[in-house]
């Protein structure tokens, strides 16, 4: 008998991959959890056949930002079921785990998982188990949190800090910031900074990244922390970050999208570098109900070009995190992680981090998700 050319072939949707240019009808052949071809009519002979005709086919989607640390810190969610229902193949958690608590979210929360579950590792040894994580020094080391990402560099991707007075307590120190900095010098990794009510001032922070690190939350509306001037402008510390190499990320949530903000950086062209959602239990609530999509379907809908809003969620966070040669492209021989997605012509109200709703008239939704080669079952 003749051995099938390939075990899952996804037929007939436009292929959108944005590392390698590719925007077009064709179809996806995987084999041994790995892509194996991209192109017309491949051979389907024996092979799982998925019919994305009339679909968006894109590498798996990558949130940047989740809370997936259930069951330990009091806002994670389960990671499979958003997953499954979101074209999400890759959550990388943001801080809810630290070097103390990292042995039981590797064994219990990774393992199991279906998706692809990797994280940034908080500066604050207990992660967010307790708020504010920071507020003890003890708690900030960053000699183990080097430790910790050195052992543990196949998910460990960088070294996260609330830099925000309900993680840092009263204390108007920038110390987490630079102790989280020279954890992920040592450790060679880049560094993720939340913005959040001071102290520290955003700028403080800002100040201290190098090229590679990211600013998450980057799109709130708060006076003192947005990107924008009173009058809209870019702030021109904002562009000088930029111009640097820091990334500035989404983080959407529950408090960090503000469509006025987002409409200023829209007409300066000023776009994310990467699309994440800050998924965890108030967040995946109604009316604001975020997932990948979601955030994706909002840049959309502010004018932010569709290959563009894929690369931003795909190849874009996967360069970001040192995962490029293996994930965030359908590039034959990177791990088989794909989303159906379809833009569908419907009027949608949807609601910002502070209760205010704007109708979007086209939306983005997952059909399916893959990862590494198999079709993840939705799990409610």
């Amino acid at each position: 008998m003749m051995t099938p050319t390939f075990d899952l072939v996804v037929h007939g949707g436009t292929v959108i991959d944005p590392e390698t240019g590719t925007n077009r009808v064709a179809d996806v052949g995987i084999r041994d959890g790995r892509i194996a071809a991209v192109g017309p009519a491949l051979a389907r002979d024996g092979a799982e056949l998925i019919d994305a005709t009339g679909c968006i086919v894109t590498p798996g989607l990558i949130d940047l930002h989740a809370h997936v640390y259930a069951g330990v810190t009091p806002l994670s969610i389960d990671a499979d079921p958003l997953a499954s229902r979101s074209g999400t193949s890759t959550q990388v958690d943001a801080g809810s785990v630290g070097a103390a608590t990292w042995d039981g979210f590797r064994r219990f929360i990774v393992e199991p998982s279906q998706s692809r579950v990797l994280a940034f590792l908080n500066i604050s040894i207990i992660g967010l188990v307790a708020m504010p994580e920071c507020g003890y020094g003890r708690f900030v080391d960053p000699t183990e949190t080097a430790r910790v990402v050195e052992a543990n560099r196949d998910l460990i991707v960088g070294v996260k800090v609330r830099a925000s007075r309900n993680a840092f307590g009263e204390d108007n120190s920038l110390q987490p910031v630079w102790h989280a900095i020279a954890a992920a010098r040592a450790a060679q990794v880049p560094v993720m900074m939340h913005i959040g009510d001071p102290p520290p001032v955003f700028e403080e922070g800002l100040a201290a990244l190098r090229k590679g690190d990211m600013v998450t939350h980057a799109w709130k509306g708060q006076p003192v922390t947005r990107l924008t001037e009173r009058d809209g402008r870019v702030k021109p510390e904002v562009r000088a970050a930029r111009d640097r190499g820091v990334l500035f990320d989404i983080g959407h949530g529950s408090g960090s999208f503000n469509w006025t903000t987002a409409h200023h950086l829209a007409d300066q062209d000023f776009w994310p570098d990467t699309i994440s959602t800050d998924v965890h239990i108030n967040s995946i609530r109604p009316p604001v109900s975020i997932d990948m999509p979601a955030t994706m379907t909002r840049l959309l809908h502010m004018g932010m070009p569709l290959v563009d809003v894929v690369a931003a969620s795909t190849s874009r966070p996967a360069k970001a995190i040192g995962w490029g040669d293996r994930i965030g492209s359908l590039r034959p021989g990177h791990l088989a992680d794909v989303a159906i997605l379809a833009v569908e012509d419907r009027e949608v109200v949807l609601t910002d981090s502070y209760g205010v709703s704007e109708t979007v008239r086209r939306q983005i939704v997952a059909r399916t998700t893959i990862v590494g080669g198999k079709v993840m079952a939705r799990v409610s």
